[in-house]
């Protein structure tokens, strides 16, 4: 089927500019957040006096300063989010428009122009107003994320700030006695000066803990959410769809239930492949850097249709250490004795062990 090809190459076309679209949109949210670091850090070097602290009458001042610096950010953070979310969107129609199709030398589109477009805005539409399991939407966790990053940094200045003035004062009434200041309260009087201040603003940069570690988890989560939602959206009525492959990305750093989801023949249709939207497990979890690409009935082999299994069987297939990742430790434990069921695969462990409490069929206290 050459219209099949065409889409399987356009496909992958999308997924290379999806790959670039979140390393550059990342670089230019690290820059983002670089920035601010650099004015938060900038408020604190215009606050000090000449011993290089803050006065205490422009304590209040400064974390006002540092707030709005949190908010401008906000405000040009969540607008390249959003843009990086609609170019995804339209990056997952792309396949099956002329346009896709004819970059890659096919001829013949799926959808008209304007079909893709209301397939386009409606992902668009899902990823802002997705609601998980915390309740809260896109919008919420931004607002969420810049208001810890407020607290983080004014709680942090404001206390070194109050703490090392106070030390300070506790420090002269040792030297007039003629007594050694303690270290603690030197270590105080350093935390409050203007270098180890300006060094709070590093959590805005920091990629492990930090306000951008946690953008960027969000960042990632949803311009794949809106690619996939568009793709899956854009793509079931194609002639000769049969479903949807979960499949690993190249940079899948470790062993996790997207191990399973890939790996699992639950419809007969051949490991990782889902019949339709709604059956499909696809994404994992948050920050996932697997995708889905679609299938076709003239790739489903009888070997696929004769393989079909249950999630079940399809654990025992994995090696131990993919089961362990998947499961997690204790629960590979339990898949081990035979005591793991399909509902349990995916549950939270706590309410795993309950149930196999109250079953009798394992004594807590063994588990301790």
């Amino acid at each position: 089927m050459r219209q099949a090809a065409a889409i399987r190459r356009a496909s992958r076309q999308a997924r290379y500019a999806m790959q670039e679209l979140d390393r550059r949109g990342v670089e230019d949210l690290l820059v983002l957040y670089g920035r601010a670091a650099e004015e938060v850090r900038g408020r604190i070097a215009a606050a000090v006096d000449a011993q290089e602290e803050v006065p205490a009458h422009r304590l209040r001042e400064l974390l006002a300063q540092i707030e709005a610096v949190i908010d401008g950010l906000a405000e040009r953070r969540t607008a390249m989010v959003s843009q990086a979310i609609d170019r995804a969107a339209e990056l997952g129609v792309r396949p099956y428009t002329a346009q896709g199709v004819g970059a890659v030398g096919g001829q013949q589109a799926v959808l008209e122009s304007s079909a893709a477009m209301r397939v386009h805005q409606a992902a668009v539409r899902f990823v802002r107003d997705f609601t998980l399991a915390d309740g809260l939407t896109l919008s919420d966790r931004l607002w969420r994320l810049d208001r810890g990053a407020k607290e983080a940094l004014t709680r942090a200045i404001g206390q070194a700030v109050v703490m090392g003035q106070s030390a300070g004062r506790a420090a002269q009434d040792f030297m007039l006695q003629g007594d050694k200041v303690p270290g603690d309260l030197v270590a105080r009087i350093a935390a409050g000066k203007a270098g180890a201040l300006a060094r709070v603003a590093d959590t805005l940069t920091d990629r492990n803990t930090g306000a951008f570690a946690q953008v960027e988890r969000v960042f990632r989560t949803e311009i794949n959410r809106a690619h996939g939602e568009a793709y899956m959206a854009a793509g079931e009525g194609t002639p000769g769809f049969a479903g949807w492959r979960f499949l690993l990305s190249p940079a899948h750093p470790a062993p996790d239930i997207c191990d399973l989801l890939a790996a699992q023949n639950l419809h007969g249709l051949g490991q990782g492949v889902y019949p339709d939207r709604e059956r499909c497990p696809w994404p994992a979890h948050p920050n996932t850097l697997s995708f889905v690409v679609m299938v076709f009935e003239d790739e489903v082999s009888d070997a696929d249709r004769a393989g079909r299994e249950t999630a079940l069987q399809a654990l025992q297939r994995l090696a131990p250490e993919i089961r362990e990742g998947a499961l997690g430790k204790t629960k590979a434990t339990y898949f081990d004795q035979g005591l793991l069921r399909t509902g349990m695969i995916r549950a939270p462990l706590r309410a795993v062990s309950a149930r196999l409490e109250r079953q009798g069929l394992i004594d807590k206290r063994e588990q301790l």
